[in-house]
């Protein structure tokens, strides 16, 4: 493009050699190009993929990072929450039960993160994610039906 644009405009009546003419308009070129993209550089998509499990399932970013509503308290200090909690988990399907307690350090268990988790149950991390956020909505509205009955 710039050594286009540098055949265009050189005039020759400027006693200039058409080779350093062109040369200094694709320099500007280039100079214009690295700083547009200069402040997208650190940009960080969340659809950007960063691995594959074994199934060939790309896991992205948007996968691995909580929402606000996926976000469950690390700590449970109130027997009342305690309580509300186990009954939630009770009503899951035995799989389900059991990521919920590894994920979350639940009943006694140590708090694994979602590679811990997959590893554990021979499944990959996406597969965790999918599920864990599944479970964290179905657990968030059978909350907020028994609230309201």
């Amino acid at each position: 493009m710039g050594l286009i644009k540098a055949v265009k405009t050189f005039k020759i009546d400027k006693n200039i050699r058409l080779a350093t003419y062109a040369s200094r308009c694709i320099e500007n070129e280039i100079l214009m190009q690295i700083r547009k993209t200069s402040k997208v550089k650190n940009d960080i998509s969340l659809d950007k993929p960063l691995s594959e499990d074994f199934d060939g399932n790309q896991l992205v970013l948007s996968d691995i990072l909580p929402s606000e509503e996926d976000i469950v308290s690390k700590t449970v200090d109130e027997p009342a929450d305690r309580a509300i909690i186990h009954n939630l988990i009770s009503k899951l399907g035995k799989r389900e039960q059991e990521i919920m307690i590894l994920r979350y350090g639940l009943m006694g268990e140590e708090e694994l993160t979602q590679r811990e988790v997959a590893d554990k149950l021979g499944i990959s991390q996406s597969y965790i994610s999918r599920l864990e956020k599944r479970i964290l909505k179905e657990m968030k509205f059978e909350l907020e039906k028994s609230l309201f009955l």
